[in-house]
This record gives C-alpha cells, structure tokens and sequence, in this order.
C-alpha cells in the first residue's frame, strides 16, 4: 500500500479499458453527483460579470469526458479545459463530434500550469486515492491555477467524523489494492486554509433513489441502504461510501 500512487493506474492498460467502456454509459444517462456539480457551476456563473471577460473551467481527471460533455451543453459560453493522465482516455474525449470545441491536455493535478486563471476547477472522484502528501501538493497546485476568488469543486470521500480512515481495497478490479482515504472535513479545513483556499463548503451526498444490490456476490457496484429519515446511502460492497461535494475559493 504504501507504493500505491494515483498515478500507477494509467499503467494499468485493462483496467483503464474496461473503465473507459464502463464510462460510456454516462454519456447518455448523467450520474446525480455531477446534477449537482452543474448546479453549482450555474450559481457561480450567475455572479460572472461577463463584461470582465470570458469564464474558464478547468476539468482534471476528466476520463472520458462526461462531465464536460454535460456542462458543455448547459454553458455554451464557458471556454472548457479537459485534462487527464491517461492518453486512452483523452483520446476517447478527442474523437467525440460533441466536445471538439474543448482543448483535451495531458495533465496532473499536482502540477497544474501556475497562473492559469481558470475561474471553475472540477475534481471528481480523484483526491480519495492520494496520500497526504499529495492531497497537499493538489490543494496547492489547484490554488496556483485559479485565478483570485476562483472556485473549486470537488466531488471525493468526506465525512464529519473525527477517523482518517486508510483503507487497502483488494479486488478483482484492483488485484494489487486500490488506496481509499475518507478524510474527516476537519482536517481537510485546515490543509484548504494552508494552501489559500477559504470558504470551504461540504454538502454531503445522498442517491435521490434506492439502488438495489446486484444480485452477482461477485460485483462491487454502489447500491443504497435507506435510512429513517428517507435518505439513501450509498454502498459499495461492505462499505458505507462518504460522497461529499466540497467546493472552496482561492485567496
């Protein structure tokens, strides 16, 4: 575990396959976790003064796309940065009619470009695989790109919970164990505050619908767990999964 980087995936050509198929649902059927990022891509732009210029977002560790396919269609005005570190999967994005308009990069989050001036960086489902050190080394390298009062959005492992849990998942998707860090918003507060971002803001996030468990024991696919007060959390395999959508703005 301790040689495990977020980065070893892009080396991990069969998984990155079946990952890149496994996304080309969501580009006909938009997960609920990114409904509410779009959502919160309107409210900041609705606060934008055009008149001062353009609007720029940037989406890193973008995958195939999907994401930016959505908020293209709903911002047309927004000018859209995609960048990954997996070649496949930005070639996925490079060869749909639908985003040709969006510049797709080789990226890493922890060495964003310095002074960029993006207004919007989206981060999703990427900082729960780094290590502290790296969570760190992002949260500095996303500052570095926004331009003053820009904001970021993430969508990861949060909780209220004094526990920083490091968890090792072994299975058949990650036969050599995948990190799985659920951060407690306390300490995450404070790295934001270190590296010049403020007013943090965490949602935390629950399925507007209940998901069934699938009936192979054999597959770790996120199902729901109703709760009293008729939230549905979401599950994947013997794990409650903390989703959280963070955003925080730069100094």
């Amino acid at each position: 575990m301790e040689n495990f980087s977020y980065q070893h995936y892009v080396s991990d050509t069969s998984f990155l396959d079946a990952y890149n198929t496994y996304q080309a649902k969501y580009a006909q059927q938009m997960r609920e976790s990114d409904r509410i990022i779009l959502e919160l891509v309107r409210e900041i732009q609705m606060k934008h003064d055009f008149n001062t210029g353009s609007m720029k977002l940037l989406d890193i560790g973008c995958s195939t796309g999907n994401l930016l396919l959505y908020i293209k269609r709903r911002f047309p005005q927004l000018i859209l940065t995609g960048g990954d570190l997996s070649e496949s999967s930005l070639k996925v994005c490079r060869t749909n009619q639908e985003l040709k308009e969006v510049e797709f990069e080789v990226m890493d989050l922890l060495n964003l470009p310095s002074g960029a001036g993006y207004n919007i960086i989206t981060i999703n489902a990427v900082l729960y695989m780094m290590d502290d050190t790296q969570f760190e080394s992002a949260m500095r390298s996303v500052a570095g790109a926004l331009k003053p009062g820009g904001t970021m959005i993430a969508f990861d492992f949060f909780h209220p919970y004094p526990q920083d849990l490091h968890i090792n998942e072994i299975s058949s998707s990650h036969p050599y164990g995948l990190r799985l860090r659920f951060r407690p918003i306390d300490m995450v507060r404070k790295v934001l505050a270190q590296t010049g971002l403020k007013n943090s803001v965490f949602r935390p996030f629950t399925l507007p619908f209940d998901l069934a468990v699938s009936g192979a024991p054999e597959d770790l696919i996120t199902y729901t767990v109703p709760t009293l007060e008729g939230k549905n959390l979401p599950f994947r395999g013997t794990l409650f999964q903390p989703w959280c959508h963070m955003t925080a703005v730069r100094v």
